[in-house]
């Protein structure tokens, strides 16, 4: 019995790994990659954060295909050379903070791209005036 009920524990356990959960907390300027998405926050404004995007789009030569921004949230989508799909969802907190997502097209995701996506926004965020 104490088998089935481990057994059965552990089926829970990777079910919910697999299917996922957002991270419920992201530390001040931070990013965590997770099921094939990369989720980030941010002090910064939507505005911001948008720009950063774009900025970090051009920086690493990728073509964006589609943008959007209204008070609610911004989307950002994005084409590489290699015909993978990044897209950047960005939505402010009632907290005066900025979450987004980094996904890259692809059952697992690519942390290592995501991770230089989130590093050129971060370091778009940082220059002053974004230059």
């Amino acid at each position: 019995m104490t088998a089935k009920l481990a057994l059965i524990a552990c089926l829970a356990a990777a079910v919910v790994a697999i299917v996922g959960c957002t991270p419920s907390v992201i530390s001040t300027d931070a990013g965590v990659f997770l099921n094939g998405t990369l989720y980030a926050s941010s002090g910064q404004n939507l505005d911001s954060v948008y720009t950063a995007t774009l900025q970090a789009m051009d920086k690493l030569q990728l073509q964006v295909t589609d943008k959007a921004k209204d008070a609610f949230g911004a989307k950002v989508t994005a084409k590489s050379t290699d015909d993978k799909v990044i897209t950047v969802k960005i939505k402010p907190t009632a907290q005066m903070r900025t979450k987004y997502t980094i996904h890259i097209s692809g059952l697992f995701g690519n942390e290592e791209r995501s991770r230089k996506i989130f590093d050129g926004i971060t370091h778009a965020l940082e220059m002053p005036n974004g230059v």
